[in-house]
């Protein structure tokens, strides 16, 4: 993506925001802007826990979409309003249409209930776009020229997932997990026609499987943590609950931990993850790298194979101000993160070798309390993207 692209992006995003956040109010409240009675809206709503609706509509990029439109939305609720120590359930949502003809459905949930014993976090994608596949392993990703000839075909992909867990203990969690997607590929050119790993399941590729997930969650918000940690294995078995499912096994391992520097609003976080999978594994659903919410600024779906390892730690700056700000802290509603991190994948978990670097920058808009809309550019090796969306990568 050439400069130009990312300059009118940057500038169409800053109108969008610009008008959204900053128009005038009607003349008996001139010295309140859109956002200070939307602000008072929102404060309003939430001390009473009522839910809460921001809408927004803007551009982005990512090299698999190239540039996209998007609407879309953060609903907040609380199952118990009562409850003043239940955290907000969040559902932010988009609906986009890009340039290059792709259409994509994404929603993610966090719910919060019990007391904050339970949680429950779902997503729910559908991907209908031109895509590409170089393969399995780092050297087909780094290697292959992306072009109609090599790496092209048309991909529907379809992704329903979610987790159940309870608290057993303070910070302990114990849950289910569960996952049913598809895949439907056309158009697909001969190389990828050839490949070995695409010839073992085809163009149409379903799965469903449920596992058992072990959680320890000590972060004080988790959506935007300021402190704490979390860590999270899960387990997944695929069977053959239709005629033409794989069987296989997915295992996670997921290590997060945030810190506050000074005071809130700053914050160093990293995450370590890594995923393994074993027997019969779809070309689909291989372990990668490279995706909006860790190594941005690659192709999702380049770098693929049996087994994925990545590391990234971000710092988080809300601008400061001398006095608590309508939100009741001591930030204000703007601010920008930096990270840096790499990735790898391999056959097995003691395989990895090439290392993918990553780094980028991004800016935040806080548009509830402790919930930020996110506009990031990452930069990876031959690739770059820009994301727009609710809420912070990890």
């Amino acid at each position: 993506m050439n400069l130009r692209i990312i300059s009118s992006i940057i500038l169409a995003v800053f109108v969008l925001t610009a008008n959204l956040f900053s128009q005038p109010a009607d003349s008996t409240h001139q010295k309140k802007n859109f956002l200070q009675r939307m602000d008072s809206i929102n404060n309003w709503k939430i001390a009473r826990g009522r839910s809460t609706l921001t809408p927004f509509a803007a551009p982005s990029y990512t090299p698999e979409t190239s540039v996209m439109l998007t609407v879309g939305g953060l609903y907040t609720f609380k199952i118990s309003p009562e409850d003043k120590l239940l955290s907000r359930s969040t559902i932010p949502f988009s609906f986009g249409y890009s340039t290059n003809g792709s259409l994509l459905v994404s929603i993610r949930a966090n719910i919060y209930g019990l007391s904050d014993k339970l949680r429950i976090t779902g997503e729910y994608w559908n991907k209908n776009m031109p895509d590409n596949y170089w393969g399995v392993g780092y050297d087909k990703g780094r290697y292959t020229p992306e072009s109609d000839t090599t790496t092209a075909y048309h991909r529907n992909w379809k992704q329903l997932k979610f987790k159940i867990a309870y608290m057993v203990m303070p910070n302990f969690y114990v849950g289910i997990n569960y996952d049913n997607n598809s895949t439907v590929s056309s158009e697909v050119n001969p190389v990828m026609a050839a490949d070995s790993n695409y010839l073992l399941h085809g163009s149409e590729v379903y799965n469903s499987g449920f596992g058992l997930v072990l959680r320890y969650d000590s972060r004080d918000f988790p959506e935007n943590a300021y402190k704490g940690m979390l860590l999270e294995l899960a387990g997944t078995s695929y069977g053959k609950l239709r005629s033409d499912n794989s069987e296989f096994q997915v295992y996670e391992l997921d290590y997060r931990q945030y810190a506050q520097i000074i005071r809130k609003g700053r914050t160093i976080a990293w995450q370590v993850k890594a995923r393994t999978s074993y027997q019969d594994v779809p070309w689909t659903e291989l372990s990668m790298v490279g995706t909006p919410f860790d190594l941005r600024g690659y192709t999702w779906g380049r770098y693929r194979d049996y087994s994925s390892v990545f590391m990234i730690t971000e710092y988080r700056h809300m601008f400061g101000r001398n006095s608590p700000n309508s939100r009741g802290d001591m930030y204000g509603p703007f601010g920008f993160v930096v990270w840096a991190g790499t990735g790898s994948v391999a056959e097995k978990m003691d395989g990895f070798t090439n290392w993918l670097p990553n780094a980028g920058i991004g800016l935040r808009f806080e548009v509830v309390k402790r919930m930020n809309l996110r506009i990031d550019y990452g930069i990876g090796e031959n690739s770059n993207g820009f994301y727009f969306s609710f809420n912070e990568a990890f």
